[in-house]
């Protein structure tokens, strides 16, 4: 098989695991939403996501610069085993000192978070546990990072499918026995679930990678490599749940734990239907991105042909959600929800412009514009927290979908302005005089594309994250 056509069977079948992965993740997320709302009600459901969202904070700060950079040198090893070998092994190291750091600070301010997070220091026992879970996410991940670069996509598919599956069993049953502990207690088990299941899939039946080839010595270089990855994607993975942390603190110290519990049901169906896109968009976006390195026409149709289909795909699903608000509230939540329905109209337009700016970021990633993604993430933050800080006095509940309607607008026309040079090529290849006169500004170079071809990685920058247990 020629590499093209090895190329496009390759993409075919990570679009198509990736799909499967998204619909069960979409079944089992409503699942989930539905037991946590009928048995834990709004303020249930706003603990259980703030508690979600510190391992998700811990994890993305952590695990996704040690993913990634592990991945991208891996990938760049070729048929060297022993050199693939080296980096799994450091990159585990580095994993256990890191998870390590994240176990001492979770122990040292378990009470802290618990009476902040939770609401309840007495609760403070499962903020500490809380480093088990953080742990075996990371494990998880690099276990799938590894399998993504044998380009065994459909056993990472089957990881995440079975872990997510036993996931909704363990956080269900837990919820329903034990209410508000049996659930947080849940999220930490289901990350267990998903650690086990990945080290039993590259155990028993991974053909490119096996347990042993982490097992080895320390390579300083790998470690040096790895680390220059961290800087970019620690911004990311700490500002995404740092952000639903604060703005879901902001709602629940001014309106109350079950008004920010409204909103977060509102953010879970945006998150839940977004998942479908972003799992199947996210398996095929960048390794055809690194196929066509130095190909700026190729990368600029890649991009403007992606955009608009994934943009097309939510406005459509938006459109559909917000025709059916209503009773899909009441299907999914409970009666007690009802004022969800109002804060969807606002909420599914942000989503919208959500899907553009993180396409758009997705590329500025892939052309490894590092101070624009980084200068785009921050201010994306800035402007949902402080937005719905300054809107809740005026619009109560309405300033959170308010705030991110702005926050997508903001991100977006950012990396619209970012990537001009890239997106206005003309037909010969030759950048739109508009854009040339003005194309000076905080990036690394649009030449800089990553080279590794079409490697399939986990998703390193999920914008809207899965999972029964959140």
């Amino acid at each position: 098989m020629n590499a093209p056509v090895a190329t496009r069977a390759l993409l075919a079948r990570a679009f198509g695991w990736g799909s499967a992965m998204a619909l069960v993740r979409l079944a089992c997320s409503f699942l989930s939403i539905k037991v946590t709302a009928v048995v834990l009600g709004p303020a249930g459901l706003v603990l259980v996501a703030q508690f979600s969202s510190l391992v998700i904070l811990l994890q993305s700060m952590l695990g996704q610069g040690l993913v990634t950079g592990s991945v991208r040198q891996a990938a760049a090893c070729g048929a060297d085993v022993e050199a693939r070998r080296r980096i799994h092994a450091t990159a585990l190291r580095m994993g256990a000192a890191l998870a390590g750091v994240a176990a001492l600070t979770l122990v040292a301010g378990a009470g802290p978070l618990a009476a902040w997070l939770l609401a309840d220091r007495a609760l403070a026992p499962l903020i500490a546990l809380a480093a088990l879970a953080v742990a075996a996410a990371m494990w998880t991940d690099v276990l799938h990072g590894a399998l993504g670069v044998s380009k065994e996509v459909g056993l990472i598919a089957r990881s995440t499918i079975a872990a997510t599956l036993l996931g909704l069993a363990l956080f269900a049953s837990a919820t329903h026995l034990w209410g508000l502990t049996g659930a947080l207690a849940a999220s930490v088990a289901v990350s267990l679930c998903a650690a086990a299941v990945a080290t039993a899939m590259v155990h028993w039946r991974a053909r490119g990678i096996a347990l042993r080839d982490f097992i080895g010595p320390f390579d300083r270089a790998a470690f040096r490599q790895i680390l220059g990855v961290y800087p970019m994607l620690i911004v990311h993975g700490a500002v995404t749940p740092l952000v639903l942390i604060l703005v879901r603190d902001t709602l629940a110290s001014s309106l109350g734990l079950e008004a920010a519990g409204f909103w977060q049901a509102a953010w879970r169906l945006s998150e839940t239907y977004l998942a479908l896109i972003v799992s199947s968009v996210t398996l095929f976006f960048m390794p055809s991105l690194g196929e066509r390195s130095g190909q700026p026409q190729a990368q600029q149709r890649q991009i403007l042909r992606t955009l608009v289909a994934a943009t097309a795909a939510v406005a459509s699903a938006a459109a559909a959600v917000y025709l059916l608000r209503e009773d899909i509230v009441r299907v999914v939540f409970s009666g007690r929800f009802e004022p969800v329905a109002a804060l969807m109209p606002v909420q599914l337009a942000g989503d919208v412009l959500k899907i553009a700016g993180w396409i758009l970021s997705m590329a500025l990633v892939a052309t490894l514009r590092t101070r624009w993604f980084v200068a785009i993430t921050l201010l994306g933050a800035a402007c949902f927290v402080a937005g719905t800080r300054a809107l809740v006095p005026q619009l109560g509940l309405q300033a959170a979908p308010w705030a991110y309607l702005a926050t997508g607008a903001l991100q977006t026309l950012l990396a619209v302005w970012a990537l001009r040079d890239l997106l206005w090529l003309t037909p010969s290849g030759v950048v739109a005089p508009a854009a040339l006169s003005t194309s000076a500004g905080p990036t690394l170079g649009a030449a800089a594309v990553s080279a590794e071809g079409p490697t399939v990685s986990p998703p390193s920058l999920p914008a809207a994250p899965g999972g029964v247990a959140r």
